[in-house]
């Protein structure tokens, strides 16, 4: 009977022992996590906080905005009376976005896309050019390693201005459209 009485108490204090051990060790485990989360406290439920692809590697938010889309840009371009009814309804280029516009703006070279509509007939169609700078082909010529350049419906600045490149643009709408053929076309410069 003692033996028998002997091997309960036995059991009994394993039990206990892994009782207190597994407590123990849940109580070290909410403690240390304590010490992490006081470490790295965070803000405010109420303050708003970035996402993770707003930040930097440095920890700071970046300002990177959203460029304006093809129909923001042609939103924003005032109005031209000598288009009549025909409205710009997108407005953009390959490569740069029109608005801010070219890091250098005396380096400038991309191919210009404009969605015009005639609200009266219902239709839409495109017209594309291709805009550039003096300095703007010559680094084309010289990364490509191009003898020559080949590029119809050409538009040459001295450099990058949007507003000259639109009125550029709405001159030759105006002379390559048969809606504008009966109008007096503005003097343009050529070769």
């Amino acid at each position: 009977m003692f033996a028998g009485v002997w091997a309960a108490s036995a059991d009994f204090l394993k039990l206990l022992l892994l009782v207190v051990v597994g407590g123990g060790l849940l109580s070290l485990g909410r403690w240390s996590s304590r010490l992490g989360a006081a470490r790295n406290e965070s803000p405010p439920a109420d303050s708003p906080t970035p996402d993770a692809e707003e930040l930097n590697a440095g920890g700071e938010l970046r300002s990177d905005v959203w460029p304006p889309s093809a129909e923001e840009v042609a939103a924003s371009l005032p109005f031209d009376p000598s288009l009549g009814k025909i409205r710009i309804q997108k407005f953009f280029f390959n490569k740069t976005d029109p608005i801010p516009g070219p890091d250098d703006p005396d380096v400038f070279a991309d191919e210009l896309h404009i969605q015009l509509y005639d609200p009266d007939n219902g239709h839409s169609w495109w017209q594309s050019y291709f805009v550039a700078t003096p300095q703007g082909l010559a680094q084309i010529l010289r990364e490509k390693s191009w003898k020559y350049l080949h590029a119809p419906d050409i538009l040459v600045f001295p450099r990058y201005d949007l507003e000259e490149i639109r009125r550029a643009a709405v001159s030759r709408i105006m002379a390559d459209h048969e809606f504008f053929k009966d109008r007096a076309q503005p003097e343009e410069e050529s070769l």
